[in-house]
């Protein structure tokens, strides 16, 4: 095992003997020609990608390829341009735009750096603002349909507003009424039962993770656009403070844990409340419209919207790498993420790529409202299936992973592979975005909620136990100190290890949300019941599908519709999170009360 460490340290080390000189004299990894200059001067605009090759300069090659041999290094060999021809390349003959690009390109690192550079991937070659993407048959189908949605809240509202107050209302149209949709948003369920009123602070969990899901978003687009200073994340990447980001994705599986749990709980509550009407397996296509009717119709909306005028929302010299480009992918593989198989389907075509959590929630959610209908008449015996479930689970991922020699996420957040959005790693496919890496969490979701139901069934009072409130009092902090343990994986590279943690790292740390949920809703730590009890939280967490859907559709709208090459700093980053989360509630807003309640209501009356 030490063998095994301290040739990882070394051969990480070996990447990062690069003095401040020797940095700046490599070429920059990324520059863009000044794009609103050359659509003034009409000339065609070029970016694509460059391999430094070798020339009168080996010695530099050398630097190069030795730096970006470093874990946390981009690729300094591959460089990325945006140029003018009309002004960078006036001296090249003219022939074709490609091969005008690819010699001003090859001339300048040879005068400059003594290297020669070959096209590899060319972007785009054309005149700024003659790229926009032609309004098709795509486009105004979708503006047929947000059209008719309107249309039909307009109706809704109208019939909500001077209907007959003394006849039965009818629900169909009611569905549509911004007035009710306003008033379900807003609504106090305080005065209702109070095994419910306990669940409040799952709003506040709810609310603030989805912050924290944006921050990382921001984080990664980062990665994927032309940087000012890429060292900024090579020098951040080995430093602890960075483990946040690189291991904090486990924090997603709070999501996962919150939905299997108040799935199992409300239809245990059910039951209690109807013992003649006892879980069946039967009820299941019941459970599963519901849901269905919960989440598709925001959610092909938000595709429909990326696939069609999203493109035309702005323009920029990297406007057609980053948009244009993740809504043709889109268009592509659209049908795979409505039918919530984009995870096996063509893996590698990114569409979104914060959609998987969709993916995955609802395969383990016909998983979890399985296990329910099956257990609930035994809720004694399921707590402990249940928790033998997972282990059992644990146990399987760490045998997949050992196998197929995957990796945990904090091995994959390092700039090259992020900056490629994860694209071709198998562990990102086959691990983290897989719903057998996510089962542990839903499984503690549902032990949670049958335990809660034995719990009020016994008359039990965990205040009362010393031993539930030290559990309570150390879950929060040993969150952070879990992922902040990924910082020595590091420098770990034995299989073993690598397995066992990555196998581990999602069920503890999910286990460690368990933990602090049980004791939220028991009212051990009044102060922070209170807290998560905020009505903001409560009107922010309602909202959370319309804002995780289109986040990220505003996170990659700011730094495309840029001109120039983007500095990264904490302030810079910050900034960028904060505009995404304002036009990311902005924007959900609408989308709540026009399609998402509307829709649900609706169809959710049709089936009942």
């Amino acid at each position: 095992m030490l063998t095994w460490l301290v040739l990882s340290v070394l051969a990480t080390a070996a990447g990062l003997q690069v003095n401040d000189a020797e940095y700046y004299s490599m070429p920059r990894l990324h520059a863009l020609d000044d794009w609103e200059e050359c659509a003034a001067r009409r000339g065609d605009y070029c970016v694509g990608t460059f391999e430094l090759r070798p020339h009168t300069n080996a010695r530099l090659l050398h630097v190069v390829q030795h730096f970006s041999a470093g874990r946390y290094q981009y690729n300094h060999s591959l460089i990325h341009r945006g140029l003018c021809l009309s002004t960078t390349c006036k001296h090249v003959p003219r022939t074709t735009p490609r091969e005008t690009f690819s010699r001003c390109m090859n001339n300048l690192t040879r005068a400059q750096y003594g290297l020669g550079a070959n096209l590899t991937v060319l972007d785009y070659c054309n005149r700024p603002g003659s790229d926009e993407r032609p309004v098709d048959t795509w486009d105004m189908a979708f503006l047929y349909i947000t059209c008719l949605i309107l249309l039909m809240n307009v109706v809704g509202t109208a019939y909500h507003v001077f209907r007959d107050k003394e006849g039965t209302p009818n629900k169909q149209l009611m569905a549509w009424s911004v007035v009710a949709n306003w008033q379900r948003l807003t609504a106090d369920h305080k005065d209702k039962d109070a095994r419910l009123n306990a669940l409040t602070p799952v709003h506040g969990v709810k609310a603030l993770t989805l912050l924290l899901v944006i921050m990382a978003h921001s984080v990664l687009s980062y990665h994927g656009a032309y940087l000012y200073n890429p060292q900024y994340f090579e020098k951040l990447g080995p430093q602890a403070p960075a483990t946040y980001m690189q291991n904090g994705t486990s924090v997603v599986q709070t999501f996962v844990l919150i939905s299997s749990f108040l799935l199992a709980y409300n239809l245990l509550l059910n039951s209690a409340d109807n013992p003649k009407k006892q879980l069946s397996i039967t009820m299941l296509p019941l459970y599963l419209m519901h849901r269905i009717a919960r989440i598709s119709p925001l959610y092909l909306f938000v595709l429909g919207a990326a696939t069609s005028w999203w493109a035309h929302a702005g323009a920029g010299p990297l406007w057609a790498p980053l948009v244009h480009a993740e809504a043709a992918r889109c268009r592509g593989k659209w049908w795979t993420q409505a039918l919530f198989v984009d995870n096996f389907v063509q893996p590698d075509d990114r569409c979104l790529i914060h959609m998987w959590f969709l993916t995955v929630d609802m395969q383990l959610y016909v998983v979890s409202a399985i296990l329910t209908l099956l257990l609930g008449r035994w809720p004694r015996t399921a707590l402990k299936v249940l928790l033998g479930l997972m282990l059992c689970t644990v146990a399987a991922n760490f045998a997949i992973i050992y196998h197929w020699q995957l990796q945990p996420m904090v091995l994959l957040m390092i700039p090259e592979i992020m900056k490629n959005q994860f694209i071709g790693e198998r562990s990102f496919k086959w691990l983290y975005v897989a719903p057998w890496d996510s089962a542990p969490a839903a499984l503690l979701g549902l032990a949670l909620a049958f335990l809660l139901r034995n719990q009020h069934s016994d008359g039990y009072v965990a205040q009362d136990k010393l031993w539930i409130r030290v559990l309570y009092r150390v879950s929060v902090p040993a969150m952070f100190a879990w992922v902040q343990a990924g910082q020595g994986m590091k420098w770990v590279s034995h299989p073993l290890a690598v397995s066992a943690y990555a196998a581990l790292d999602r069920p503890v740390f999910s286990c460690l949300v368990a933990i602090a949920l049980y004791g939220f809703f028991n009212k051990i730590d009044r102060l922070w019941w209170k807290f998560l009890s905020w009505r903001g939280w409560v009107v922010l967490s309602r909202m959370s599908l319309p804002i995780y859907l289109i986040h990220w559709l505003f996170t990659l709208l700011l730094l495309a519709q840029r001109t120039n090459t983007n500095r990264a700093s904490f302030f810079d980053i910050g900034g960028h999170w904060l505009a995404t989360v304002f036009l990311s509630y902005c924007a959900a807003l609408p989308l709540h009360l026009l399609i998402e309640i509307p829709a649900m209501k609706f169809l959710q009356s049709i089936t009942s």
